[in-house]
């Protein structure tokens, strides 16, 4: 048995065969679409989501875990003898999800040790901090050793995407529609940095899908050359044409690092960013462990 556990939420994005495989519990968040309530991962999958997204005209909303659903699985891991649970959730600047942990941390039984740790992240971002620590439990380590990772990880990671348009984040509240008209009247595409503990903060305005992407390349290219050698992946939203597009500014900003893979944002996050969003995650090499190498960690749908 591996010395601690591992809970996170669904906002991370990882496929169900490699959290089955590395032993991570993931408990789904809520989406209330057309009157009807899904678990995310569960109940709907990114395609089909993305799908239903396109023919409502109402957006989606997205709500936490219920608090049982995280006593089950707590409940169900202290009695299958663990005396440490690592649990890492979306940011709390994005979703109030990581409250019950907290909460909970405060209620275990004696000799059970809680750590509940805010990724200030989602999707890939929060995933790879998941990842990392699943590996760390794999190979024989410790609580201790895998929350000195993800913190070094987070202090260091950085999320950048690019939605196709502001339609969705205006519905959610967090763009304006002057914002939204503007920007699709001019072919102004936004980039977006995930900045301090999970704020969405604008890092660029460019002319153009083509213009957007570049910027970000530069980005994450620069942070090589500041950081050394990077892991980096790409992640969207049923944006193949975008994917592709990041592959010749990459090269040509020489960026020194080896590309995870491809990642599909999943339908918490899609909800806010809409279809056709592309993004880069990096994070530093030297935090990365091999054993996550050769394996397709995260979701990758078949649209």
């Amino acid at each position: 048995m591996r010395k601690f556990a591992i809970v996170t939420d669904s906002a991370s994005d990882i496929n169900h065969e490699t959290a089955e495989r590395l032993g991570i519990r993931v408990i789904p968040l809520h989406i209330m679409a057309d009157g009807r309530d899904y678990r995310d991962g569960v109940d709907i999958q990114i395609g089909e989501y993305l799908d239903l997204m396109r023919d409502t005209k109402e957006l989606p909303q997205t709500s936490q875990p219920a608090p049982a659903d995280f006593i089950e699985v707590y409940r169900e891991l202290v009695d299958e003898g663990y005396k440490d649970i690592l649990s890492i959730h979306i940011a709390r600047e994005l979703s109030a999800t990581i409250e019950t942990p907290r909460f909970l941390s405060r209620q275990m039984p004696s000799g059970v040790r809680l750590e509940v740790i805010d990724s200030y992240s989602a999707t890939v971002g929060e995933g790879a901090m998941v990842l990392e620590a699943a590996a760390i439990a794999e190979q024989g380590g410790t609580i201790d050793d895998a929350i000195e990772r993800v913190r070094a990880i987070r202090d260091s990671a950085k999320i950048f995407f690019i939605p196709d348009n502001l339609a969705n984040l205006v519905k959610g509240g967090r763009a304006t529609r002057a914002q939204h008209l503007a920007t699709s009247i001019l072919n102004v595409k936004v980039v977006i940095e995930v900045g301090e503990q999970g704020r969405i903060e604008v890092a660029h305005k460019a002319k153009g899908m083509r213009n957007a992407v570049a910027f970000m390349a530069r980005k994450v290219a620069r942070r090589s050359q500041e950081l050394g050698p990077l892991v980096y992946y790409k992640l969207h939203t049923r944006s193949p044409k975008a994917i592709a597009m990041l592959e010749k500014p990459l090269e040509t900003n020489e960026l020194e690092g080896v590309c995870g893979g491809i990642a599909t944002i999943g339908p918490c996050i899609a909800t806010h960013v809409g279809e056709g969003a592309v993004g880069l995650l990096s994070y530093p090499a030297a935090l990365h462990s091999p054993l996550l190498d050769d394996s397709d960690m995260f979701l990758e749908a078949a649209f």
